[in-house]
């Protein structure tokens, strides 16, 4: 084999691999807070000392958290991708009504959560204020207690260009998590965001 084959192909490698400046974009903090659906479940014991499940019972608790959020587009563009990584914290659920025995978790859960979506202005001027749609889907991954779950959420929003290249954000969203059943969730993002372009 000729030398200038192999230096061709290491070349042609190493310019697949090399990545030009990036302009659009830009990243930020994000603060969320809200509500999230949770199943507890309780039991009755009999004179025998046999214990029978009751009906479980679901029950609406907090949520809040921050983290860092990227933002991928040109800031002038309606349409810009968003990917969020973030602590999360759940409330500690509460003791069911329906049953003397109960198994609920009574201290806070850590949450490491990561999601991706797109962010679409539907009125208003990007570079100004506007009105925008969220959707994201992602997951609960980093738990200390094994229970991870999915999540999926949809909402409105909308951005303001406080500066030049400081954008603040805010949305209100819907979902569902989904760990062996679905739960339902919403909540709130607020955040600020520095735009390279």
């Amino acid at each position: 084999m000729r030398p200038i084959i192999p230096l061709a192909i290491l070349a042609l490698a190493s310019l697949s691999l090399y990545a030009g400046p990036a302009f659009a974009g830009g990243i930020g903090i994000v603060t969320t807070a809200g509500l999230h659906g949770d199943r507890v479940y309780s039991y009755e014991e009999d004179v025998n000392g046999v214990a029978t499940q009751m009906d479980p019972e679901d029950q609406l608790n907090s949520n809040f958290g921050g983290g860092l959020e990227i933002v991928l587009g040109d800031k002038d563009l309606k349409i810009m991708g968003i990917f969020r990584g973030y602590y999360l914290q759940d409330a500690p659920q509460q003791e069911p009504k329906n049953g003397p025995i109960f198994n609920v978790r009574d201290v806070p859960r850590d949450l490491g959560v990561i999601n991706a979506g797109l962010q679409w202005g539907i009125l208003g001027d990007p570079g100004a204020l506007q009105l925008t749609v969220v959707g994201t889907l992602g997951a609960g991954v980093f738990t200390n207690d094994f229970t991870g779950y999915a999540l999926a959420e949809a909402g409105v929003g909308g951005t303001w260009m406080a500066a030049r290249r400081i954008q603040v954000a805010a949305s209100v969203t819907g979902g569902a998590r989904y760990r062996k059943r679905f739960y339902p969730t919403t909540n709130v993002y607020l955040g600020a965001r520095v735009l390279f372009d």
